[in-house]
């Protein structure tokens, strides 16, 4: 997780992630978020979407959606502790 965190990049989970999230990303989601209502489930949608196209082979099966949830909720919490902090 710390290797990932240098390069940018936010995991899914702490130990062992499969996949991690670009740290801009999550921040944008996140301002999005303050302006919508927030649905994770259409974000993962238009990422598998978005991987598709670009020829990467996708398979919907609701996992991604879990994976994001799980980064955005420790990404938001871990900024909103830093902002405290500052």
């Amino acid at each position: 997780a710390e290797r990932l965190l240098a390069r940018g990049y936010f995991p899914c989970a702490p130990k062992c992630p499969s996949i991690a999230f670009s740290t801009s990303l999550l921040d944008f989601i996140c301002i999005h978020c303050l302006h919508v209502a927030p649905n994770v489930t259409a974000w993962a949608d238009t990422i598998e979407a978005f991987w598709g196209r670009k020829g990467n082979v996708v398979q919907p099966t609701g996992k991604l959606r879990k994976r994001l949830g799980s980064a955005l909720r420790w990404y938001q919490a871990l900024d909103n502790r830093a902002d405290q902090y500052v």
